[in-house]
């Protein structure tokens, strides 16, 4: 068995899911509406900071995470936004659960 070749078919699956169609779909309609296009790259650049922080070990302030929490509910009022982000966040929890995978048989052969 070629890792690669496996690695290659996973890529082919993952664009054959139908949450990477979804979130491909909402980003096509999200270019064509610009306020929603610059909510939702404010929305997740805000959360993307806030990640960090939390991957570094800290704790983000109150105001930063009520500042996304806004964002978020704006967002679910306009549908071009609301339906790209929603498929984000089910195309990012199919990533995280593959990657926790993958990081744990990376586990098993380190230890």
């Amino acid at each position: 068995m070629n890792v690669y070749d496996q690695m290659n078919q996973l890529c082919t699956a993952l664009r054959e899911s139908h949450e990477y169609k979804v979130v491909k779909e909402a980003k096509a309609k999200l270019k064509t509406d610009k306020t929603a296009e610059d909510m939702v790259k404010d929305f997740l650049t805000q959360k993307q900071e806030v990640e960090i922080m939390q991957y570094q070990g800290k704790k983000p302030e109150q105001a930063q995470l009520d500042k996304i929490q806004k964002l978020y509910e704006v967002l679910q009022l306009n549908p071009v936004a609301a339906e790209y982000i929603q498929g984000y966040i089910r195309f990012q929890m199919m990533i995280g659960d593959l990657s926790k995978t993958l990081g744990d048989t990376i586990k098993e052969a380190v230890e």
